[in-house]
This record gives C-alpha cells, structure tokens and sequence, in this order.
C-alpha cells in the first residue's frame, strides 16, 4: 500500500554494487528500513544526497506493517541545510545526534510529537546565527522525555546520577544544567569547555542506563575535538 509520510534520514549503508539500506524515521510509522535499489548508478531516480544522516523527507512509500524492508516510491528534500553541511561545528553535532538517534530510536509506531520536535530541533540548528555550542546537550535532555526516562529537574537527574559521578561534580553541574534546561536554544550560558565535556559525557551515561542497546558512540570523539579547539 502507498502511503505519504515526513521522514528524517538516520543512517543509510551501501548494498551490493548500486543499492542502499536507508533507516529513516517517519512521522506515520516511526523507525523504517528502506532499499533503494540503483541509487549509486548514473540513472539514479533518486541521488544519494537525499540519504544522506539528518534529511528532511517528503515521502512516498510502499509501507506494509511487519515486514523488515519497504520501498520508496518518491522522495523530496523538503528542507535543504544550508549551513549544517558547511559549518563545522553544526555538522559535528549534527553528526553526534545522528548517531544517538540511530541507536535510541526503536518503535515502529507513529509518534507525531516526536517527529515535529526531530525536525524543529534541526531546523533550529540549521538557521542558528550563533550559541549552538550547548544545543546538543539540551537536544538530548528533551529527547530523553519523549522517550520515556526524562527527568522533571536537574535535581532528579544528578540524584539518579551522585552514585557514579561523585558530590563535587554534582554541586557544580547540577545548577548549570538547570540553567540549561530552563532555557530555549540558541541561549547563552556560562560554562568551561571541561564542563561542557562532562556533562555530555553524564548525560550519555544516563542514556546508557537506561537504554542497554546504546553502547558506545564514536562520534562524540569527533565532537570532543571540534569543540575544543
């Protein structure tokens, strides 16, 4: 059956010699598994740069529930970046997310909301003149609530946290993280690149323990490099 559907590119992999495996996240059915045969060749319908991680979709598609591959019948790029592809920071973070969002996103289910806050988020980043340095930090303290385990303050998160963290770095992260979360992106609020780093490298633990199948995440070495340099 042919259905239209938004989606949100995630990852795509090569297969065999001209086709691609692409995971996209959709408003109507949720996480999806697509082949695209022939993409690769001269006489592509369709060209890999509309795969690409993060892709904004107008989708047509052949989607049968339960079944692991479906088919596209169209697609359209319905909202080009025009900055996170050139700017490194904003590719970097774009990159990092991709990856969570590759590893978090499981239901096959529509989930609206969700998609809409997908798809606001990035085009925020997208457009953001300046102050997107914590945006992948806040990003992922509101993905945590649509998914089911967020916190309601930065006092539960660092309780749930003391055991594995320590007093001293909860009396010092804890009111920057509120702060960060009492306020919208693109806000500016103080803090050390080191914490910065930690509470990154926190708020992956938490995901982590509540979402066993996260495991590690290799690009946030690349975000590590790119935002202290």
């Amino acid at each position: 059956m042919q259905r239209k559907t938004r989606g949100l590119v995630i990852n795509n992999m090569r297969y065999r010699e001209t086709s691609l495996l692409i995971t996209i996240y959709t408003a109507e059915f949720g996480i999806a598994s697509y082949i695209e045969n022939g993409v690769r060749s001269a006489k592509a319908k369709h060209k890999m740069a509309l795969f690409q991680p993060l892709t904004l979709l107008d989708l047509e598609v052949y989607h049968k529930p339960g079944k692991g591959l479906h088919r596209i019948s169209e697609a359209k790029c319905y909202y080009p970046y025009q900055q996170i592809p050139f700017d490194i920071i904003k590719s970097s973070i774009a990159l990092f997310l991709s990856e969570v969002l590759g590893k978090v996103l499981k239901e096959e289910e529509e989930n609206i909301p969700l998609f809409d806050f997908l798809e606001e988020s990035f085009q925020f980043l997208d457009k953001a003149e300046a102050h997107v340095e914590n945006f992948h930090i806040q990003f992922l303290w509101e993905l945590s609530a649509y998914l089911g385990f967020g916190s309601s303050s930065s006092v539960e998160f660092f309780s749930q946290m003391s055991p594995w963290i320590g007093v001293e770095k909860t009396a010092s992260l804890s009111p920057i993280l509120g702060e960060l979360i009492g306020t919208g992106y693109g806000k500016t609020v103080s803090m050390t690149k080191l914490q910065r780093k930690e509470l990154v490298a926190i708020m992956l633990q938490y995901y982590q323990m509540h979402m066993e199948s996260i495991g590690e995440i290799r690009s946030w070495q690349v975000l590590q490099e790119v935002m202290a340099s």
